[in-house]
């Protein structure tokens, strides 16, 4: 998807028995389909039914965002009808003509829309922007830098922002997290990032420039899918002596708090960390001091 973070997962429902999918799009898709965010039932209870499904959706979509407008296979459209989601041809008409810059008014509402869902529930976190500061779709298109004020954080918390288009996820670790990450190192394949070029090694625990925040992409090293943040310590359906950190629901890879990637998972590597640099509460990504 273009323009826009991802934010995508799935997760038990309230009856215990049913996972959902949940999905930011780009201007061209929300265009198309009618709404920027995804939201469906995947009907299963099965775990690995349900990222087969996802995938299913995730790949439907992405077709839906390099098709062209006029030309929306009978199958895509079927795959999509499937799971909710509808394309009228008369619609895809419509929407041919609109430009692909988007105006101001749109991108206030889809800066409101991310900041009111994040505050909703607790499957994601919230997105403290100064608005002031967001680029303009020129400007992330480039990767310009991305400056987000920090300091209103809660310990334990992650956000996440974009740059390059990119999610890139920031979390403030609580001095007790950070001691317990020798507790996994057995687990890890790469504990020290030997074989990744790593920006700012071996100066904090955290992997960045700061004792306390991580800035980590959001980017799993298997596929591209998003890893989500598991905080908890306590037995997970993935690990029984789950101690914290990343879960990618597309294939299974597992991450530490700090991004480091666990040994015998699909991701080869640790997620990467951006160029950044911190200014009192404000951090800078996508810029060296």
């Amino acid at each position: 998807m273009t323009e826009i973070t991802e934010k995508y997962l799935t997760l038990r429902g309230a009856n215990n028995d049913i996972y959902f999918f949940q999905k930011r799009v780009s201007e061209k898709v929300a265009d198309i389909i009618g709404t920027s965010f995804v939201k469906t039932s995947l009907k299963t209870k099965d775990l690995t039914e349900a990222i087969s499904s996802r995938d299913e959706l995730v790949d439907a979509l992405n077709q839906l965002e390099n098709s062209d407008i006029l030309d929306i296979s009978d199958n895509l459209r079927s795959i999509l009808d499937g799971f909710g989601i509808s394309i009228s041809k008369e619609n895809a008409h419509k929407k041919s003509d609109i430009s692909n810059e988007p105006d101001q008014g749109r991108r206030k509402v889809l800066i409101g829309l991310t900041a009111g869902f994040a505050a909703a529930g607790v499957a994601f976190a919230a997105t403290p922007f100064v608005t002031t500061w967001n680029p303009s779709a020129r400007a992330k298109a480039i990767g310009s830098a991305v400056k987000v004020d920090v300091s209103k954080m809660m310990v334990g918390q992650q956000i996440q922002v974009s740059w390059r288009k990119q999610p890139i996820l920031i979390i403030r670790h609580s001095p007790s997290a950070l001691s317990g990450l020798a507790s996994v190192t057995s687990k890890l394949a790469d504990p020290n990032s030997d074989s990744i070029d790593e920006p700012y090694k071996n100066i904090n625990a955290t992997r960045s420039l700061s004792a306390e925040y991580s800035v980590l992409s959001g980017v799993c090293t298997h596929l591209g899918c998003s890893p989500k943040y598991y905080p908890e310590v306590e037995p997970k359906p993935w690990d029984s002596s789950w101690e914290g950190g990343f879960f990618c629901p597309c294939h299974g890879s597992m991450f530490d708090l700090v991004g480091r990637v666990y040994k015998g998972v699909p991701a080869p590597t640790n997620l990467t960390v951006p160029p950044h640099f911190f200014e009192g509460s404000i951090l800078t990504i996508g810029e060296e001091a």
